[in-house]
């Protein structure tokens, strides 16, 4: 396939309403075809993909949306944490928005995550699952417990504090896209290519040159669900994934492999998970997407079956 011939895809944006305000898409391709729901990263947004999609089979309608909190979404209420298992809500609220019997679901990091969740969660609706970099909620371990929730909370607070103080910094755009390409996981650097669609999605001028940056600084500090790593396998053999599924590991990323390393080891052990390893760093769909399509493009188009 040539990879080349993807730039044809039409791109629109819109709203979907929910509860608490709206979440922006970007969706690329025609929605005739089947549906597919990408979810982003931490600090991230639908601009993340811009650099994927025209790399994609056109046969597919692309559906990227900023999570609540990033890009051009609603936030979700202030002055609580943020609780991952919304996000899994919010992908409940866009599958009955969109009114399809399947959808197939790609997830980078957090928004990889994400997608686990629902997939286990609503098995009838995912036909697919691919996850880019990363593992299921990571188990948060008893002894961990009650300094990782105090943590979330007294940052939670002192963020509303400076909020309602009025403490926003702005910047202009060199030093705003300086940060994006630097402030990334695990020491992580962007090019200004891979860096830009993100930041135009989340940036507001005011209106001296400077801009302010719109993304909620609560979702750096988001509850996850609070397991410990023998729940969490047990909940994997109880109700595995029942789709086929692809995992896509950056090899120079190993923290999470080896840090979470029986979670790690449980999911070749699933039924049709099939996974792959491939140069690069925990954004490489977005810095190297040639990397990341050719794996992506053939799960997409393939049968039902362990590959």
């Amino acid at each position: 396939m040539n990879l080349n011939q993807q730039n044809r895809k039409t791109v629109n944006e819109f709203n979907v309403p929910v509860h608490w305000g709206h979440v922006a898409v970007k969706a690329w391709g025609s929605p005739d075809d089947p549906h597919v729901l990408l979810l982003h990263g931490t600090f991230d947004n639908a601009g993340a993909f811009d650099n994927l999609m025209p790399c994609l089979p056109n046969i597919f309608y692309y559906i990227c949306i900023d999570l609540p909190g990033h890009g051009k979404s609603s936030h979700f209420p202030p002055a609580v944490p943020i609780n991952a298992v919304n996000y899994v809500v919010t992908c409940k609220l866009l599958t009955d928005y969109f009114k399809k019997e399947k959808y197939i679901i790609i997830g980078h990091s957090l928004g990889a995550q994400v997608a686990y969740e629902f997939s286990r969660l609503y098995p009838d609706l995912i036909d697919k699952l691919i996850a880019l970099d990363a593992l299921p909620f990571f188990p948060i371990e008893t002894k961990d417990y009650i300094s990782t929730v105090r943590l979330i909370l007294n940052k939670t607070v002192e963020i509303q504090q400076k909020l309602d103080a009025g403490e926003i910094p702005s910047y202009n755009y060199e030093e705003i896209l300086k940060n994006t390409m630097k402030r990334r996981y695990k020491g992580e650097t962007l090019t200004s290519e891979a860096a830009e669609p993100i930041l135009k999605r989340c940036l507001q001028p005011t209106g001296d040159g400077r801009f302010v940056v719109t993304t909620d600084p609560r979702v750096a500090w988001p509850f996850i669900p609070f397991n410990d790593t023998r729940y969490k396998l047990a909940s994997l053999k109880a109700d595995p994934l029942r789709c086929p599924v692809l995992i896509i590991f950056a090899k120079s990323n190993d923290y999470p492999r080896k840090t979470y390393k029986k979670l790690y080891e449980q999911l070749p052990k699933l039924k049709d998970v099939n996974i792959v390893y491939i140069d690069g760093k925990h954004d490489v769909h977005n810095k190297n997407p040639e990397l990341v399509a050719p794996h992506v493009s053939k799960f997409l188009l393939a049968q039902n079956s362990k590959m």
